[in-house]
């Protein structure tokens, strides 16, 4: 199995801490992506990869991109802001969509991780609004959505919960 882990945090905090952990547990090749230290634009809306499937901005998202279409699992990470994803997860998000086009994603596993400073209940409603349309429209076969509660950047190291829950994730990942 190969998974690919991307954070969408800007800074290294909670969201880092659980997919750092995450990566330690798993089997398998894998690659651990931080969003911030990539040099990728936002998308134009030029549509042009509506006619080619790719997409024109030559930057650090041709790589990425890559990396997408050799996982079978993908493991994103964020913070939630105002009920949302961060700047830099909806960036990539927006920047798969050469990949709606192409149907290239299709059948990938997806486990989205969120870290929100919120309670868990109110973070699960937003997290899964929040990504519902990479899911759809990239066909990505869901397989688990994390919500974590977090705000000081050790809140995760500190909690016994958090580590049982990131245990469980590494148990699905590894039973693939």
């Amino acid at each position: 199995m190969k998974c690919i882990l991307i954070s969408g945090s800007p800074r290294k905090g909670n969201t880092e801490f659980v997919l750092s952990e995450i990566f330690k547990g798993i089997k398998g090749e894998k690659e651990f992506v931080l969003l911030k230290e990539l040099k990728f634009n936002h998308c134009k809306g030029c549509c042009a990869c509506y006619k080619t499937g790719e997409c024109v901005i030559d930057d650090d998202m041709k790589l990425l991109f890559n990396k997408l279409l050799w996982a079978d699992v993908i493991i994103l990470g964020s913070p939630l802001y105002y009920g949302n994803v961060s700047g830099l997860t909806k960036q990539f998000i927006d920047r798969t969509i050469p990949a709606y086009e192409s149907k290239s994603l299709k059948d990938k596993y997806l486990i989205s991780i969120v870290v929100g400073g919120g309670k868990v209940t109110v973070t699960e409603k937003f997290h899964k609004q929040s990504i519902e349309g990479f899911i759809k429209f990239n066909l990505l076969n869901l397989i688990g959505l994390y919500n974590f509660e977090a705000f000081e950047d050790d809140d995760l190291k500190k909690d016994p919960n958090s580590k049982e829950q990131i245990n469980n994730i590494i148990k699905n990942i590894n039973s693939l």
